[in-house]
């Protein structure tokens, strides 16, 4: 080979490495904003303490593959939001940094709840919006309050969920109680406004229900298997990336999935049935989980709250 031909190659090989490395870190959802109305106040969001402690996560005899096996992590204490966050507040954040406000939900084609969702539903959840959007919106009040505020992490949202009951199935108790959720809907029917439902122990409303939640962590159907004890925060993204090198492993394992957690309106009680639609959902059960696409997906009945404190990536 020439010193021409090597140095060619040379190059070609870093500027191979060079795209490779742009390419999986664009595909880490990279968290940002820019302000543009620093007038634009944030909505302090109503908190609720989760005390630390023990608690077994996961459950063995009731869940399915990816929800085993069960295994018990300690948590430091936290706070998470007592509501999902609504359109209200997340406009605050639209109006602040000029990120474009959510379309209209899907079930705006048959339900009149759909139209103008964003805009004349406050009080409602917000949906259509990326995990992107999720984690900025959360930087945003934390550099906009001095707080710790952060998508909550998986464990955290499993801890608070169970109530401090280990065990438990639902929030609310053992019992499939349509009166404690709003769930096992069509897709076509819509949240309700934050709140509508009794709250849990923990005085947490629609933890199951409503719209799913997308946590902080990066998803892998077998990390229960290599989990830490103490506050797990879920594997690393760019290790999950690295399993591109193993081309057999589905795409959710390779550094481009979160977890998402507590069931929609379209949950059904258990992992194992289909929701209304015929389609299988996550369910409305306490260690129910499951993994959403990284950005640019959105969904219609997919959105978040926020945590602050505790131990989070």
């Amino acid at each position: 080979m020439s010193a021409k031909s090597f140095r060619i190659g040379a190059v070609l090989a870093v500027v191979a490495v060079v795209a490779a490395v742009a390419v999986a870190a664009l595909k880490q959802n990279p968290v940002s904003y820019r302000e543009v109305r620093p007038d634009v106040a944030p909505i302090l969001p109503e908190m609720v303490d989760i005390p630390g402690g023990t608690f077994t996560m996961g459950d063995d005899a009731r869940g399915r593959d990816i929800e085993r096996p069960a295994h018990v992590v300690e948590i430091s204490p936290f706070r998470l939001g007592r509501y999902e966050v609504t359109n209200e507040e997340y406009k605050r954040f639209c109006d602040a940094t000029g990120r474009p406000a959510p379309p209209d939900p899907d079930f705006a084609e048959v339900n009149a709840l759909g139209k103008n969702y964003f805009s004349e539903h406050p009080r409602h959840p917000v949906v259509m919006i990326t995990w992107s959007d999720m984690a900025a919106y959360c930087k945003w009040l934390s550099d906009r309050t001095g707080r710790d505020f952060h998508l909550p992490t998986e464990a955290q949202f499993e801890r608070a969920s169970r109530g401090g009951v280990d065990g438990v199935e639902y929030p609310w108790g053992p019992d499939r109680d349509p009166e404690r959720a709003r769930m096992f809907l069509t897709w076509s029917e819509g949240p309700v406004e934050v709140g509508s439902y009794p709250p849990t122990g923990y005085g947490l409303h629609d933890i199951a229900g409503n719209v799913a939640e997308a946590t902080g962590d990066w998803y892998d159907e077998s990390y229960y298997a290599k989990s830490p004890r103490k506050d797990p925060t879920g594997p690393s993204g760019w290790a999950n990336y690295a399993s591109l090198a193993s081309p057999w492993k589905r795409s959710r394992l390779k550094g481009r999935c979160h977890v998402v957690r507590g069931g929609s309106y379209r949950a059904p009680w258990d992992g194992v049935m289909n929701g209304v639609d015929g389609r299988p959902e996550l369910s409305a059960q306490t260690f129910g989980r499951d993994w959403l696409y990284q950005q640019p997906y959105t969904h219609f009945d997919l959105g978040f709250r926020v945590a602050e404190g505790g131990v989070w990536r």
